[in-house]
């Protein structure tokens, strides 16, 4: 398996690769990739694309901060609302693709773009740190040795495979992916659930955000840049079609972990962030490689 041979070189490269405490470092790195990869696997899975939740995670992150944590609310406000807010910009994305008829590959860059600058204007190059107690445990917090995000990513999970296997939700995320139009005549109604769909991936950033509050104790404008790179190459990476209508939460989870195995091992190694990105876009590549290649041999493409 790949991911047990990566294991075993970067454990030559650092003596605190193989640790308990490093472990627990991977593991939450890898609940939050996995949490934005749930919302991100629906959405490709229909035949779209967020590139925008990076920016989006940001700005949830400086409301909730300001407007939720400051004032005290309590923790099941915040995350309700840190959720409600991202779900509320996935809308946003979800009305732009079906409404203005726009590809969610440029509307999404545009919210990519338009989202980083709500972000960067309304904190004003400012930061918000010293969380509650709570909100740190979400993203530092350990039950046991456990994460307390590692058991927040399996909820998600868990929530997601329901979801995506024994409801309308997952079936029609299905259907639209495969053939939008013959999912219409079917009587789908095709812009509704597209939009459910982005909200969706939404509400994932929302609780993604509170674990990277958590996580880093501060909320920061340029904070989630570059995440949703991570998400599309953990979801491609997994086995989902970038072109829509198959998709498998299980193999985004078990790529999510490689690739924060990955970035832990590099750091550990001496690799710089630059080395990191290397990495991931061939991943990205390779990925996309082997799935065009396989439809390909299925004469499918």
């Amino acid at each position: 398996m790949p991911l047990i041979g990566v294991v075993i070189g970067l454990s030559f490269f650092s003596d605190a690769f193989l640790t308990t405490g490093n472990f627990q470092n991977i593991l939450r790195l890898a609940a939050f990739f996995t949490v934005l990869g749930v919302g991100q696997t629906f959405v490709i899975t229909s035949g779209n694309i967020d590139l925008s939740i990076g920016s989006m995670l940001a700005l949830v992150m400086a409301l909730v901060s300001f407007n939720l944590i400051a004032p005290g609310y309590p923790l099941i406000v915040i995350l309700l609302g840190s959720m409600f807010l991202g779900a509320f910009f996935g809308t946003i994305n979800g009305l732009i693709v079906t409404k203005l008829k726009i590809p969610a590959l440029l509307a999404t860059l545009g919210g990519l773009i338009a989202y980083r600058g709500i972000v960067q204007q309304y904190m004003y190059g400012g930061q918000y740190t010293g969380f509650p107690s709570g909100i740190v445990a979400i993203g530092r917090g350990t039950i046991g040795i456990i994460p307390i995000s590692v058991i927040i990513a399996t909820v998600v999970v868990g929530v997601g495979v329901i979801l995506f296997r024994y409801t309308r939700f997952g079936r029609y995320t299905i259907a639209i992916g495969s053939n939008e139009e013959a999912a219409r005549r079917a009587g789908i109604k095709v812009d509704r659930w597209k939009i459910i769909i982005f909200a969706y991936q939404g509400a994932m950033v929302g609780i993604a955000a509170l674990i990277l509050m958590g996580r880093m104790n501060a909320a920061h404008p340029n904070m989630g840049a570059n995440n949703e790179l991570h998400a599309i190459a953990g979801v491609v990476l997994g086995g989902t079609l970038l072109f829509g209508g198959f998709g498998t939460l299980f193999g985004t989870v078990i790529a999510m972990v490689f690739i924060a195995v990955l970035e832990n091992g590099l750091l550990l190694a001496g690799a710089g962030f630059f080395w990191q990105q290397i990495f991931l876009g061939i991943l990205i590549v390779v990925a996309v490689a082997i799935q065009m290649l396989r439809l390909r041999q299925r004469g499918r493409y």
